[in-house]
């Protein structure tokens, strides 16, 4: 089947380089074409540069079944940057009221998981990406398996709480920062302030 679509997706792909090439003839043939084709291409190139620099800001996209999981589409190529808007979702998210779902495969119970949206292949001979894990629950068997654990180098940040000792009322751990995959260090956040969170939504298993 994979061998197949492959086939398929590479006649595709030589379909669309041979009309490309008839187009681009057919285009100079005529310098009314050529005029037209070179406002089209700079629209063209105005709307994309448009998107990347007003629509691709970095942004936290919270997932509908694990409460603890944010997906960060566009992330900051400024890595600290990315850290910092990490620590300030963190606070919010204790200071938020949410609903405790069914918790995450081989994660700790009391922890928040930060993502970047990305992974995608060929989704059902693939990988279906960690935006997968936004309105899915993990599939850990089966004829396709979807495990955050799959997309490690997706990882940002990983966030374990407990009860500060001094005052259990407030929220005290520490962050594990990774980049490309590899944890390189952690950062301590105390004396967070948490309201009461919502009944769990679906039953434990």
């Amino acid at each position: 089947m994979f061998i197949v679509l492959l086939i398929l997706l590479l006649i595709i792909a030589i379909l669309l380089v041979l009309l490309c090439f008839r187009l681009f003839k057919w285009t100079l043939k005529s310098k009314r074409r050529v005029q037209v084709a070179l406002v089209v291409l700079a629209f063209g190139g105005m709307v994309l540069g448009i998107n990347h620099f007003f629509f691709k800001n970095m942004r936290f996209i919270q997932s509908e079944v694990y409460s603890n999981l944010y997906l960060v589409k566009y992330p900051d190529k400024d890595y600290i940057k990315v850290q910092s808007a990490i620590k300030e979702k963190i606070k919010e998210h204790f200071k938020t009221e949410h609903k405790t779902g069914k918790p995450l495969a081989y994660k700790n119970e009391n922890g928040i998981y930060f993502y970047e949206l990305g992974g995608f292949t060929f989704g059902f001979i693939g990988e279906a990406g960690t935006g997968y894990f936004l309105d899915h629950e993990e599939d850990l068997g089966g004829f396709v398996t979807e495990e955050l654990g799959m997309y490690t180098d997706y990882c940002l940040a990983e966030f374990y709480y407990d009860p500060c000792a001094q005052d259990p009322t407030l929220v005290c751990g520490e962050i594990g920062w990774y980049r490309d995959g590899e944890y390189f260090k952690a950062d301590s956040l105390k004396n967070l302030v948490s309201i009461q969170v919502q009944p769990k939504t679906f039953e434990q298993q």
